[in-house]
């Protein structure tokens, strides 16, 4: 794509003419556009000084401007207009020097809530950190700017990560691209609506039992959750301290490739964390899915799931096995145990993890003594009964015994049924976006079920391993709602699951912008 198609694909609709700049870039960059381009087609342009960083930066400040806030969108919690808009100037500057452009030079992206950013408010989604301003950038988004992103901002999110609603009681809930009476899924709703509605190029999650990929799922994007350790966690606010993971949010497989390989690497702050380089996931995407084995667990991932999920997902295998690849049935093992193991692992590393973080802000922080200024729905996660102002303790052997028993044995589960299959392939979620306002209970096949667990139900075993997870696009329920598959890796198998969902995407290319 040279400038002028990029142009042209970039002035659907109405043009913006920038000010300050020559007549090479009087031609303008419009919002609409955006919303279609990959991230890796931008820094195509980028980097060829076809495009300005600055051009990039605004259009996608414009489109935030006229469709996110309270009553649109709602993805960012803050948006950082005039630091983002002076980075790129920054960038440009560089590139005029004559300097190599940096991995992914004048890329704006956003920024998960959760994610510290050295001079720019850090909330976790709770009005209780509604001014804390963090002095260091996280370790990710130290990378992130390395490798030259833009930071356009930070996104919505359930509070404190604890939920798939992103129906936040402090910021407002951030509304699906494609329903805006729907949810985007969480906890990283804004994250996934901001990629899905083209309001920046890429976007950074955080995935404890599915916050990646089930908004990924719902919003039509991709979303990778790595092994844990891939991606250091430094200047996270955790939720919990074994299950938490950083990945990323893309338009498509490729970015999600280009986007870890800059994610991931040593940080001295995390002890899980890969000290080794990681590898050029963009270069093993093409090699196809000839010879590649794919595992099918019936058995509880593709039980009582949503007509729609069901019927996509099937057709998901016969497109991968018209692509060469082999279907097995397998069997994961252990899965009655992955929900209670789960609960029994966060609650207390929650606990412990959300002091700690909000120490820095006061240094004689306690969960009791801010548990009334948490939203209603984390209030009861840690408080129990409605009233209390206690938060309920997990016993300690409960904890041990889900640390030393109920993961190793949910761990075994996966491994076995992977051991002869290069990937397995389940849906994202049981079913597409629920109802804003449907936070305790969604219909399914004709009965009421809870929304939490059921959104959860395939992607929460999956984390309690600690395994790595691909959610790609695989279509549209009858109501035009995007619908994902989850395909789940050995531990630091990251390639090999891009490739297979590369391979799958470019078969279908389900992609498609909303109408905003």
């Amino acid at each position: 794509m040279d400038r002028r198609e990029f142009l042209q694909t970039a002035a659907v609709g109405s043009a913006l003419v920038l000010a300050g700049r020559g007549s090479r870039a009087e031609a303008a960059v419009s919002e609409v556009g955006l919303s279609s381009l990959s991230m890796a087609e931008l820094w195509r342009q980028l980097r060829t000084r076809k495009i300005s960083a600055k051009e990039v930066v605004q259009a996608y400040l414009d489109r935030i401007a006229k469709h996110d806030g309270r009553d649109g969108i709602n993805a960012y919690i803050t948006v950082d207009r005039e630091g983002a808009l002076k980075e790129a100037e920054r960038l440009d500057g560089l590139m005029k020097e004559g300097r190599p452009p940096a991995a992914l030079h004048g890329i704006p992206i956003a920024v998960k809530d959760n994610l510290d950013t050295a001079g720019l408010r850090t909330t976790g989604g709770s009005k209780i950190l509604e001014r804390w301003v963090p002095q260091e950038d996280a370790n990710v988004v130290w990378r992130l700017r390395q490798a030259g992103c833009v930071i356009l901002g930070k996104t919505n999110m359930h509070e404190f990560a604890f939920g798939i609603t992103t129906n936040n009681p402090h910021y407002g809930p951030t509304r699906n691209p494609y329903d805006r009476t729907r949810i985007p899924g969480g906890s990283s709703g804004g994250s996934g609506a901001a990629v899905a509605s083209g309001f920046c190029a890429a976007a950074v999650g955080t995935d404890t039992g599915g916050s990646v990929r089930i908004p990924a799922a719902l919003c039509g994007a991709v979303g990778l959750k790595p092994t844990l350790g891939r991606v250091g966690r430094g200047g996270m606010m955790y939720l919990s301290t074994t299950r938490d993971v950083i990945g990323p949010m893309t338009r498509t497989v490729e970015d999600a490739a280009l986007l870890l390989a800059a994610m991931a690497g040593a940080d001295p702050r995390d002890m899980d964390a890969e000290v080794k380089s990681a590898p050029n996931y963009a270069r093993g995407l093409g090699r196809g899915l000839r010879g590649v084995r794919i595992g099918v667990p019936r058995k509880y991932f593709y039980e009582e799931n949503h007509p729609d999920v069901q019927r996509l997902t099937e057709l998901a295998l016969k497109e991968m096995e018209r692509l060469g690849a082999t279907l097995v049935e397998v069997e994961v093992k252990n899965l009655d145990l992955a929900l209670p193991t789960g609960f029994a692992i966060v609650l207390p590393e929650a606990i412990f993890a959300m002091e700690t973080y909000l120490k820095q802000m006061d240094p004689q922080a306690t969960i009791d003594k801010y548990l009334p200024q948490f939203g209603p729905d984390v209030q009861g996660i840690l408080g129990g009964q409605k009233g209390t102002d206690k938060a309920k303790p997990v016993p300690g052997y409960a904890y041990l015994e889900a640390m030393n028993t109920n993961r190793p044995r949910v761990q075994a589960g996966f491994k076995e049924a992977l051991a002869k299959v290069d990937a397995l392939v389940t849906p994202t979620t049981p079913l597409p976006a629920a109802k804003i306002g449907e936070d305790a209970e969604v219909e399914l096949l004709g009965k009421k079920v809870n929304t939490f667990f059921t959104f959860i139900k395939h992607c929460d075993p999956v984390s309690v391993a600690g395994y790595p997870a691909l959610s790609v696009p695989a279509g549209w329920s009858a109501d035009g709602l995007p619908v994902g598959i989850q395909i789940v890796g050995r531990p630091w198998e990251e390639g090999r699951i891009l490739r297979i969902g590369y391979a799958y995407e470019q078969a279908t290319n389900w992609r498609r912008p909303p109408k905003l």
